[in-house]
């Protein structure tokens, strides 16, 4: 070390740099803060066990300050003083809960702030408004109480092992000649193994059964319990008033009962009598079909069969026959009313013709008369023969109008379907016509067409 060195400013730069230190180490302190911090006054029911100075204050999990200092409440033993600094913009309330709560696997305490109604009193804002301290009163955490239990709880887990010890030694006995017997009883199970198989096989069948049995029972239950749901009261009553009165119809002829049971006995012979003739009808009756032939009859059955099949036929040709007649019966009964109304009329015509003529023999009188009423009764005579003859035409005309409108509108149609042919034809010339008239001009063949070789 350099021997003129000065003394005094290595030691004020020593000093210095401490403070400085000391400065910083205080900064720190002051910026980890966040802001001005009040003193909060916890009061602790019982044990503070675990808090500590410098343990942290948190509201709702957040860090707003730490302990400053811990004592016991001289007024009242019963509480412990916690004397921290939170953060003067905590919104600590009057209804603000304060517990004391232990952190993680550590064992170390902290306070905890939670709650508070809005629009209550803030309590560090009012300290500070009035220079007093702030106060809360905190709750007894579960920490606590179970700690302050535990004594009871070691006390009871003591009487209760006591008491399984005695236990034990009370039963030792019995449970030991309860698993001899155990063990004597599952020695015979095992020695006796086939038989309890069959056993249970036995049982298992007779479950079984009796599951089916069950299932049946419960079916015709429910079938009885469904007859005697449908069957009416009122009817039963009837029933057993009818039995009433026929029981006392029976007492009253209980006299006639004997020629009953005779005439009875007559009746069963009778039937005795007609069963014999029966079965020697039977017999007769077997024996008449045995001696048909199969053949003839599986013929008769065809020739049957073949005659149904051509009446089927001839009654659809009926019904088509019908279907037409049908379709042309407004013409037909059009052309019998205009017959019948000329007939009527000539009829009318003639009548008056008579009239006119017996008026003209009396108005004349002379030798000419005789001859013109011969006329006009001559005349009147051909009408009437000529309306007779058109009365016995009508029918004739009315079965060849039917016969028209079988066979000839057949015609008919043949005749519109071979001019609608024709017409298709000289439709077809004429285009062919129009498109190339060299061949009717000409004659032969239309201009051939060659395809040109394609040329490489």
């Amino acid at each position: 070390m350099e021997t003129k060195a000065n003394y005094a400013i290595v030691g004020f730069f020593t000093v210095f740099v401490i403070a400085a230190a000391f400065g910083f180490v205080y900064w720190m302190s002051q910026y980890g803060r966040s802001g001005e911090m009040v003193e909060l006054v916890v009061n602790i029911p019982g044990s503070a066990n675990g808090l500590s100075v410098g343990s942290p204050v948190r509201f709702n999990g957040i860090n707003v300050g730490s302990v400053r200092s811990l004592a016991i409440d001289a007024n009242d033993p019963r509480y412990s003083i916690a004397i921290t600094e939170v953060s003067a913009d905590a919104p600590v309330l009057k209804s603000t809960k304060a517990t004391l709560e232990i952190q993680g696997l550590t064992g170390a305490a902290y306070i905890e702030l939670s709650g508070g109604r809005k629009g209550d009193e803030n309590i560090l804002k009012s300290a500070l408004e009035n220079g007093t301290q702030a106060r809360i009163l905190a709750d007894q955490s579960s920490v606590t109480s179970l700690l302050a239990t535990a004594d009871q709880i070691l006390d009871r887990a003591n009487s209760a092992i006591g008491d399984i010890q005695g236990f034990v030694t009370e039963v030792r006995g019995p449970l030991t000649a309860t698993i001899g017997n155990a063990q004597r009883f599952s020695k015979a199970l095992a020695d006796n193994s086939d038989a309890i198989d069959q056993f249970l096989k036995s049982v298992q069948e007779l479950s079984g059964s009796v599951s089916a049995a069950s299932k049946k029972l419960d079916d015709t239950l429910a079938s009885a319990d469904r007859l005697i749901k449908s069957v009416d009261p009122k009817k039963i009553d009837t029933i057993v008033s009818n039995v009433e009165d026929v029981s006392n119809d029976l007492k009253a002829a209980s006299g006639g009962v004997s020629e009953a049971i005779a005439g009875f006995r007559r009746t069963v012979d009778t039937y005795d009598q007609f069963g014999k003739n029966a079965q020697e009808t039977l017999k007769r009756v077997d024996a008449l079909v045995a001696a048909v032939d199969t053949q003839k009859v599986g013929l008769v059955v065809n020739d049957i069969s073949a005659a149904s099949a051509d009446a089927r036929k001839v009654a659809a040709q009926v019904s088509e026959f019908a279907n037409k007649i049908s379709a042309r019966q407004e013409d037909i009964d059009q052309t019998i009313t205009d017959f019948t109304e000329m007939s009527n009329k000539l009829n009318a015509a003639s009548n008056r013709v008579d009239s006119i003529l017996v008026k003209v023999d009396g108005f004349l009188g002379d030798a000419n008369a005789p001859s013109l009423s011969a006329e006009a009764r001559s005349t009147l005579e051909s009408f009437r023969r000529m309306a007779d003859n058109l009365n016995a035409q009508i029918g004739p005309i009315a079965d060849n109008l039917k016969r028209f409108s079988n066979s000839g509108l057949r015609d008919v149609e043949t005749l519109v379907t071979e001019t609608r042919r024709t017409v298709q034809s000289l439709q077809s010339t004429i285009s062919n016509f129009d498109r190339n008239p060299q061949r009717l001009l000409f004659g032969g063949e239309t201009v051939k067409q060659y395809d040109g070789r394609t040329r490489r």
